[in-house]
């Protein structure tokens, strides 16, 4: 069986950057990621934080 952390953070990853940009090459990819990644554990709430920033 999946972990569902790792299934739910797939599907939100999916969603919100994946689906969302068509990217050129490899490093508009990494760069388009980089930015998902820094807004998703450094700016967004999140509810195992009682809607706390990390």
């Amino acid at each position: 069986m999946q972990n569902g952390f790792v299934g739910s953070f797939i599907g939100r990853f999916r969603g919100e950057c994946l689906n969302e940009h068509l990217f050129a090459n490899l490093r508009n990819a990494r760069s388009l990621i980089a930015t998902w990644r820094d807004d998703n554990n450094h700016h967004r709430p999140h509810t195992g934080r009682d809607e706390l920033t990390p």
